[in-house]
């Protein structure tokens, strides 16, 4: 917007410059084309900067100093105007037409200034309300993240109690996963981005732990190369969809979960499973994409995240995140 306004400055000063100019020849005034051209842009270039001077001292007050940004620009203005008519000897006819000539440049120029405060002004309120917004949504995003690995916690913990209970060897292989798995909620919570592949290799264990605590059978396919790892996307997201879908699966009365997960279009990711009965006209799986959406706000690629049902699969689909 800047530039903009910066090239809209310099055309205005131009024109009116020139046209100073041409309205001093038209009064006959005695002086050369040169000196006035250089004289007419001299008192544009001036309005011009002690307007921005006034801005940059007054931009960072409140709104009531536009008023007091008007009376001082149009006083110190006239003031300018004043000392220029005086310093070209003119008769009192020339004077009277030069100064309106003055008048109207002086006008003109303080309305693009005026525009330009507004506009400067309002720009920035927009950025201090798109930073509360973003520290809203961060500390909304930080209380989801540790709701989750709070969750996932208690609900690991006591599935160990349980399976130490019925099967100590298989309840260390648990506690391996669930350590590794933990190690990279803690690490990766506070991270602003992380990155596809070490999410990937977390959903595995994931799964793997998964498959021991409700001894069904729960199959996770990976159809994406390498050269997505060093992609990002937000921290606990892949977390958040694989725990709503397993979530569902135990709630079912289905033996075995298939998930799969690939790229579409180089720029989401999508996770498929199998299509539980549970899905249907489940309306807690709103709330689920509603949060998964509100994580992407802080990136404004929430209107990536989508879900798709069919008669034998759901597939939800979130964005990678260019960092």
């Amino acid at each position: 917007m800047r530039k903009s306004l910066i090239i809209i400055k310099l055309i205005l000063i131009t024109i009116l410059s020139l046209g100073l100019t041409f309205g001093a020849k038209l009064i006959e005034i005695n002086y050369s084309f040169f000196a006035v051209c250089l004289v007419s842009l001299s008192y544009c270039f001036g309005l011009m900067g002690i307007g921005m001077l006034l801005i940059r001292f007054l931009i960072k007050k409140n709104d009531s100093y536009f008023f007091i940004f008007c009376v001082l620009f149009l006083g110190i203005s006239y003031s300018f105007s004043l000392i220029i008519c005086h310093s070209l000897n003119l008769d009192s006819n020339q004077g009277f037409k030069v100064q309106l000539y003055l008048w109207i440049t002086l006008l003109i120029i303080g309305l693009f200034q005026a525009i330009y405060f507004w506009l400067i002004k309002n720009n920035q309120e927009s950025t201090r309300l798109i930073n509360e917004k973003q520290s809203y949504l961060q500390h909304s995003f930080n209380a989801l993240k540790s709701q989750n690995v709070i969750e996932f916690l208690q609900e690991a913990l006591r599935n160990t109690t349980n399976l130490i209970q019925r099967d100590p060897d298989l309840a260390v292989s648990q506690i391996e996963k669930l350590t590794s798995i933990l190690r990279h909620l803690l690490q990766t919570r506070d991270e602003r981005f992380v990155k596809l592949g070490s999410e990937l290799s977390n959903a595995k264990e994931y799964c793997e732990l998964a498959e021991i605590q409700l001894d069904n059978k729960v199959n996770l396919t990976i159809n994406i190369t390498h050269d997505f790892n060093e992609t990002k996307i937000p921290p606990l997201v892949f977390q958040m969809v694989l725990d709503n879908q397993i979530k569902k699966f135990a709630s079912s009365n289905e033996k075995e979960l298939n998930i799969e997960v690939y790229i579409e279009n180089k720029k989401f990711v999508v996770v498929k499973t199998s299509f539980l009965t549970s899905f249907k006209n489940n309306l807690k799986n709103q709330q689920f994409i509603n949060n998964l959406k509100q994580r992407y706000q802080l990136y404004n690629k929430a209107s990536g995240v989508s879900e798709l049902s069919t008669a034998d699969d759901y597939f939800v689909k979130f964005p990678l995140v260019i960092s």
